[in-house]
């Protein structure tokens, strides 16, 4: 009784929240009698509610019982608890979905698959020595690429600098036969 009370106490809260509105001093049957046409005009409107609410009834004695809740949970055959569970839509799913792979187990767990995934096992055990002298190799080869990319921008900008360097002497020297060309004349 006490779920049902906990229940009422929160449909309570919901229809008094959403309504916004204050207790006025009406009698407690008054009280009642709007909080039921409410909750069934909550459940007109929702049909999820409803359909909920007619599963609940059904089972009420079941699921709230008279006493411990626990106790009445343990009292349950494994039937019954089944029962409720498939009374679920998506467990219903959930249970056919679940035979449909276990339909598919048989095919998925074959010897062959077993038999492959042990050639591939060992095979790559034998590879992964191998892949990893490669990797050496290859860390090794762009060691080297970028210590001869490093050299030759090295000499590449010493060029640049001695052919900047000559062109400033040329036009040095240019600078001076015009200049004397001028003086000449």
């Amino acid at each position: 009784m006490d779920i049902l009370a906990s229940r009422l106490e929160a449909i309570e809260r919901i229809v008094y929240s959403t309504e916004r509105r204050k207790v006025s001093s009406e009698t407690l049957g008054k009280q009642v009698a709007d909080i039921e046409r409410q909750l069934a005009r909550l459940l007109a409107d929702n049909s999820a509610l409803s359909q909920g609410l007619e599963k609940y009834e059904k089972l009420r004695g079941t699921i709230d019982g008279d006493g411990d809740l626990e106790l009445d949970r343990q009292l349950l055959g494994i039937n019954a608890k089944v029962e409720l569970i498939m009374l679920n839509d998506s467990a219903q799913q959930t249970i056919s979905e679940l035979r449909t792979i276990e339909g598919l187990q048989s095919k998925v767990n074959q010897p062959e698959y077993a038999a492959a995934a042990e050639l591939l096992a060992k095979i790559k055990n034998s590879l992964e020595p191998e892949n990893e002298q490669q990797l050496a190799e290859f860390r090794q080869v762009v060691a080297e690429i970028s210590s001869i990319v490093d050299r030759y921008h090295a000499e590449t900008e010493a060029l640049s600098e001695i052919f900047i360097e000559w062109d400033r002497i040329l036009k040095g020297l240019e600078r001076k036969v015009s200049n004397l060309e001028r003086s000449v004349e």
